[in-house]
């Protein structure tokens, strides 16, 4: 499609009435109506998002959001939103999209583009087709907080974890998104109309960030964890633990496949394998 023009967007009122068009009333995220899409993507831009917008003739047809994460064992670019209008789809502008973020990533650096399918949408096959390769499966796994009711943590309550923990951490649960970065800045960097979600967080003595993210009318929460601590059954007994203290029943933790043994001991009372998994573009060998 050689009128097809990818660009970086700025922040103009333009991108966001374009952009909003591309949606589905009944599709998840923020991006389907104006003042969502203005507050999510003026945010993310100030953030060093790299945010991608394909036209067709001055239309608008394509969203595209990648954030690259400086994490202690590697430098990736990650893909988290990769949209095409739907009568737009299978004429190349997803590929085009693909091809400028490892445009990006190359110039950046980064040793890896890494980004989670949605298969439901058979959006795995296309990034196959893209030269990506499957990873790590992932899970979630629910643990109930009133049995460690009396696990007394040693936990300093932060606002905030700071921004250095994405470079020296270990980023160890709360991978829906499996990315250090992307999941930071959505606990800790958040536009200001995204009120009602919860993000407390504490640092324990070792050095160990856990952060719970949970909506106001939750039992249950996500839970997000930095590390380099390998001392894992103190560091979930102290989240469950602080996970109690705020009223809440259970913590999703989210792992990839080769990390279920940090959970080793714990009573799991609801384990789910997620459709999502990891998938790689290689750019180099590391």
């Amino acid at each position: 499609m050689n009128n097809v023009k990818i660009r970086l967007a700025t922040a103009t009122e333009a991108d966001y009435h374009g952009i909003t068009k591309i949606y589905k009333p009944d599709d998840e995220g923020p991006w389907k109506e104006y003042e969502g899409c203005k507050a999510w993507i003026s945010k993310r831009l100030e953030r060093g998002f790299y945010i991608q917008v394909a036209e067709i003739d001055g239309k608008i047809i394509a969203h595209g959001e990648w954030i690259i994460s400086d994490e202690p064992d590697r430098k990736f670019l990650y893909l988290g939103m990769l949209e095409v209008n739907e009568d737009y789809r299978g004429k190349g502008v997803g590929r085009l999209m693909i091809a400028d973020g490892i445009a990006h990533a190359k110039k950046n650096n980064c040793s890896q583009a890494v980004t989670s399918p949605d298969m439901d949408n058979r959006a795995d096959i296309f990034y196959r087709k893209c030269g990506f390769i499957d990873g790590r499966k992932y899970y979630t796994s629910k643990i109930l907080t009133e049995p460690y009711k009396d696990y007394k943590h040693e936990g300093i309550n932060l606002d905030k974890v700071p921004f250095s923990a994405i470079k020296e951490k270990k980023y160890i649960f709360g991978k829906g998104q499996f990315c250090s970065r992307h999941m930071w800045e959505v606990y800790n960097e958040k536009p200001s109309n995204d009120t009602d979600r919860l993000s407390p967080a504490i640092l324990l003595p070792d050095g160990t960030y856990i952060q719970l993210g949970y909506w106001k009318i939750d039992e249950g929460c996500s839970i997000l964890v930095w590390s380099n601590s390998t001392d894992y059954n103190n560091i979930i007994k102290s989240a469950l633990s602080f996970g109690y203290s705020l009223g809440l029943r259970h913590l999703d933790f989210d792992y990839l496949e080769d990390e279920e043994v940090f959970l080793d001991g714990f009573e799991e009372y609801d384990k789910t394998q997620e459709d999502g998994f990891e998938q790689i573009y290689y750019l180099r060998e590391e």
